[in-house]
């Protein structure tokens, strides 16, 4: 049997806290608070990136010779070819933008939009082509054209990328290949006003085929630093 248990013999016990006032305290650490911007601040962010990729559009248009028939040309045929990459831009920047909670759209209407622009383009193109003839050689025109085009879709991708980062809760492959779509497309539309071909495979292949480059683009971006 055990001995009973001697509640006069607990003082005897040391207190392991004895004398706690002096250990030394450890050294203080500095944690720096994660910088969540305010929805100002992202706002400004974004529209600093929407004026900043005008102005470099507007700068290549300045540096680039236009085309020789913009004088010529009936200004709703040159309003059209100009129309068709801009609503191609807008439904997939659409696609792209976060809601007022910042979810996005709903998961189908988003996938809709994303959809929706580049047959829109196609669509738009070959039904509103005035079916002139390019008088070079396809490829090498095209590639050309597309070339430009990429050069043109850059400024815009990288001030998305910058405006954009983490910024998708939801989906952020989807929503930042329509945003890499969306700048193709705008690359596309400063190109409509330097090149005069306006035959329907040169256009789409050209100057429309920065859009799934730029769709690819995006998505890989998405997928490495769109998350939240």
């Amino acid at each position: 049997m055990k001995d009973p248990f001697d509640l006069d013999r607990i003082a005897d016990v040391p207190d392991p806290l004895a004398g706690v006032d002096d250990w030394p305290l450890p050294a203080r650490r500095n944690v720096a608070l994660a910088d969540s911007p305010t929805r100002s601040r992202v706002a400004m962010a974004r529209a600093t990136a929407v004026g900043a990729a005008l102005l470099y559009e507007l700068a290549w248009l300045v540096v680039m010779t236009k085309r020789d028939d913009l004088r010529t040309t009936p200004r709703a045929i040159l309003l059209t070819e100009l129309a068709i990459p801009v609503t191609a831009a807008l439904l997939a920047l659409s696609a792209a933008l976060p809601g007022t909670h910042g979810l996005g759209q709903p998961k189908g209407r988003m996938t809709l939009l994303a959809l929706l622009a580049p047959a829109v383009f196609l669509v738009a193109t070959v039904v509103a082509s005035p079916g002139d003839v390019d008088a070079e050689p396809f490829f090498m025109h095209s590639l050309r054209c597309f070339a430009w085009t990429a050069v043109y879709s850059l400024g815009p991708m990288v001030f998305a990328a910058w405006a954009f980062r983490r910024s998708f809760v939801g989906a952020p492959v989807w929503r930042s290949a329509a945003l890499g779509m969306a700048c193709g497309a705008v690359g596309a539309a400063t190109m409509s006003l330097v090149c005069a071909v306006g035959s329907p495979a040169h256009v789409l292949v050209g100057h429309g085929g920065m859009m799934l480059v730029g769709a690819a683009a995006g998505a890989w971006l998405g997928n490495r630093f769109g998350r939240v």
